[in-house]
């Protein structure tokens, strides 16, 4: 295989972390896990615009509310740009953080409406708060089982590979 050589000494795991849908043999499979893919990043950059937006564009903006304000803004930033590196890059790695921070995204609305932090409880009755649980969720399973089919795909052929001695 061409340029095989060049990855010979990567680690498994290194190998598996960088697979992308290019690597898939068919073209139904590379499709469906592209759609995946842009899918879950839309999902992240929307989490991210409606973090902004409450941030900034409410009658009371969470920009006033101390801690939850920053964090607001930050995760605002952040969620964009991980969904923008996981369509660029789509690699298993970009998925895998794309899923992990949507996931974390749930876990702290869930812990903010049912418990509070920080000081501050909000509500599932404030504007989009459920729509953003639901699309968080959604682009984490998307991320996630995308990262699974193009990691799963890269070991099938490497249990009957000889290991190479020292």
């Amino acid at each position: 295989m061409a340029g095989e050589t060049v990855y010979r000494d990567r680690p498994w795991w290194l190998g598996m972390l960088l697979r992308g849908p290019a690597d898939l043999a068919s073209l139904l499979a590379r499709v469906a896990i592209m759609v995946m893919i842009a899918g879950g990043a839309a999902c992240a950059v929307y989490s991210g615009y409606i973090h902004l937006y409450l941030w900034g564009r409410q009658p009371y903006p969470y920009r006033d509310i101390p801690t939850i304000g920053p964090l607001f803004l930050a995760q605002g930033v952040v969620v964009i740009a991980v969904g923008l590196l996981v369509v660029i890059s789509r690699r298993v790695g970009a998925l895998i953080l794309g899923a992990g921070v949507l996931a974390v995204s749930v876990a702290a609305l869930v812990i903010d409406v049912e418990v509070g932090m920080f000081g501050f409880k909000d509500s599932w009755s404030v504007p989009y708060a459920k729509t953003t649980l639901y699309e968080e969720i959604v682009g984490a399973v998307l991320l996630l089982a995308a990262a699974c089919v193009l990691a799963w795909s890269g070991r099938a052929g490497t249990s009957t590979a000889k290991p190479r001695g020292r």
